[in-house]
């Protein structure tokens, strides 16, 4: 699990301080540490498997627009805390554009779904249903990355499954380009997820990458790195695998609070 939530964090400090020179290492337990967003309760499995309300105040006046997706519903308090409420489908997201899905399903340097060996990958979740030609796709990426964690560099699909390692970002972007080869319309989306233990922090988010495929009617996440998707996920942003999607992930982690969470009945995942 550490290995799946290390690497982004890696990733988008560097980015957001590129002007300051290049850096050759990190220390990544100091990194995520000083990035990690404490929750005010345990969460556990049971919990997250349904749905969480969560309130999130963020300090020095800083701003941040919360993506609306299927799957997350987000209001703004009077106080000017986001209430953000992670279920299945109570999210408001409107439906893409035909232009829009079609964009999803092209190729770019990261999600390099027209490369021989990418199609080739995808070739086996064959035709049926999307939920299990995404399960087969899930599982392919889970027994294809099984190399030692990477946290160097940004691996397109392509080099991810040609080393057979990487971290969360190398999952999600190989499933993305999976899905995409399988004519499956799919996107990258940053942000934080919520593990049993967290290195020395019990109870704390970490930065994290997941995957979202559009199934005909919505935006469905998938989450190869850790298995699967829970209430436990908190989309930040929502990109198409660049790692300019990630600009300012890390950052707005560093100034945010959690002020409550609770779970909602009736609305289960």
């Amino acid at each position: 699990m550490r290995r799946a939530l290390v690497y982004l964090a890696v990733v988008v400090v560097a980015i957001a301080h590129a002007d300051e020179g290049p850096k050759t290492s990190y220390d990544t337990q100091v990194v995520l540490e000083s990035v990690s967003v404490a929750s005010p309760y345990k969460l556990s499995t049971d919990a997250r498997a349904g749905a969480i309300r969560y309130r999130f105040a963020l300090a020095d006046g800083a701003k941040w627009h919360w993506p609306e997706t299927g799957e997350q519903h987000v209001a703004a308090d009077d106080d000017g805390v986001a209430t953000v409420t992670i279920c299945t489908d109570c999210g408001r997201e409107p439906a893409p554009s035909a232009e829009a899905l079609k964009a999803y399903l092209r190729p770019n340097a990261w999600v390099d779904s027209d490369d021989v060996r990418v199609r080739d990958f995808a070739r086996g979740a064959g035709g049926g249903r999307f939920d299990a030609r995404m399960d087969h796709l899930v599982l392919g990426v889970q027994r294809r990355m099984n190399g030692p964690a990477d946290y160097a560099g940004y691996k397109s699909a392509r080099q991810a499954l040609i080393d057979r390692s990487g971290d969360c970002t190398e999952f999600a972007v190989l499933l993305a380009a999976a899905a995409r080869a399988s004519s499956i319309p799919a996107r990258v989306v940053a942000g934080m997820a919520y593990p049993s233990h967290f290195l020395h922090r019990q109870h704390a988010f970490a930065p994290h990458v997941w995957m979202q495929a559009w199934n005909g009617a919505r935006w469905v996440s998938f989450d190869a790195a850790l298995g699967r998707f829970d209430a436990g996920h908190v989309a930040l942003a929502v990109g198409d695998g660049a790692p300019a999607d990630f600009a300012g992930v890390v950052t707005i982690m560093a100034k945010m609070r959690i002020v409550d969470a609770a779970g909602v009945a009736g609305e289960a995942n």
